[in-house]
């Protein structure tokens, strides 16, 4: 590994870290107080207007608190789990050894990458908000070589543009679920895409009408846009854009 692309992956796993640190500190502080408050209340009073009993109240909330606290270390494990470092720098990795790059290679999208960063006409940051995500941290990066989608999902998403003959934007109705203990909330959405056809698909007997190779997907149009721009921008007449 070169410096470069280690400097590189250094820098999107501190990228993250800031939002695993708040999300973390919102946990704590307001989320798992939130819900052991509410319960030891809850079974406090469901168990006094029950029995009427000061004693039962009692009872009832110290079992509240303890199911509170139960639950509590439960989602507070799971979130730790989800949200570890060795995860995301796998996402990442994964989407690299997708291309197949040499370590020569790795080294450029390294160099690539980090010269972005610090250019904001090559980037751009934003937030994903919908039911399942408040304000999960997520960029664009367009450098000479490669188009890159952090944040979304799949978390990692990168293309070689000298592999793309075609891009597509497009459009695409979806629902979204989010579950509870009690019930369940349905939201219909528009999924704003930017869809890359590789040069090769003859030869793998894809044709026009087959799923895009890549595929990058926004909630906004206006990001989706601007992404599109960027591309425009950059790849000119060499690369059909429609």
């Amino acid at each position: 590994m070169g410096p470069n692309y280690k400097n590189w992956m250094d820098y999107e796993l501190r990228w993250l870290a800031g939002y695993r640190k708040k999300l973390m500190r919102t946990t704590t502080h307001v989320t798992i107080p939130l819900v052991i408050v509410f319960l030891t209340l809850f079974m406090g009073g469901l168990s006094f207007v029950d029995r009427m009993n000061p004693e039962d109240a009692l009872y009832g909330g110290v079992g509240g608190f303890l199911l509170g606290a139960v639950v509590c270390a439960f989602f507070y494990l799971c979130l730790r789990f989800g949200l570890r470092e060795g995860k995301y720098r796998r996402l990442i990795q994964k989407a690299i050894d997708g291309l197949e790059l040499s370590p020569g290679e790795e080294e450029q999208l390294g160099a690539e990458m980090l010269a972005a960063r610090d250019d904001p006409k090559r980037r751009f940051f934003f937030e994903i908000n919908s039911l399942n995500s408040k304000g999960t941290p997520a960029r664009f990066v367009l450098t000479p070589n490669y188009a890159y989608l952090a944040g979304a999902y799949p978390y990692a998403i990168l293309v070689r543009l000298k592999d793309i003959a075609e891009i597509r934007p497009g459009e695409e109705k979806k629902l979204e679920t989010r579950r509870n203990s009690s019930s369940r909330t349905l939201r219909a959405f528009t999924l704003y895409t930017i869809g890359f056809y590789r040069n090769d698909r003859a030869d793998r007997n894809l044709g026009p009408q087959d799923l895009p190779d890549e595929a990058m997907g926004f909630f906004s149009q206006r990001l989706r846009d601007q992404a599109l721009s960027m591309l425009r921008e950059q790849i000119g007449a060499s690369v059909s854009l429609q």
